[in-house]
């Protein structure tokens, strides 16, 4: 009998370490792949803006928190760029049409992109 419940430990022990080491690896590859993604965001907005431009819209409106990744991260637009800001980093893309707005959006905001003669105009929708 002591031998079973012996046997039993060694082997719980030996499966939580053989799940620590495949653990720790995967975990880092979805760290990475964030951050990768992240990067992406601000090329994909900048994309957005030209694409809405071309388009045969005169409006659009956008949820922010279906394209931030996080709260604490928020979008300016400036011209021809488009900056993203996370907790990791600084994002910055370029876009062809320019594009005003004043200040910064964040993770909450709803925000209304409007066509007009020299380009888009992003408003903070309340």
């Amino acid at each position: 009998m002591m031998e079973f419940l012996l046997s039993r430990v060694c082997l719980s022990v030996c499966g939580l370490l053989l799940l620590v080491a495949v653990i720790a690896p995967v975990t880092g590859m979805y760290d990475s792949n964030a951050m990768f993604s992240e990067g992406d965001i601000a090329d994909d907005v900048a994309r957005l803006t030209d694409d809405f431009y071309y388009s045969e819209m005169d409006t659009a409106v956008i949820a922010m928190c279906d394209i931030l990744p996080n709260v604490s991260s928020y979008i300016e637009f400036d011209g021809h760029s488009v900056t993203l800001m996370t907790e990791r980093g600084t994002y910055r893309s370029g876009t062809n049409v320019p594009v005003a707005a004043e200040g910064a959006f964040g993770y909450g905001d709803m925000i209304m992109l409007t066509k007009n003669d020299v380009g888009v105009t992003a408003e903070r929708v309340l």
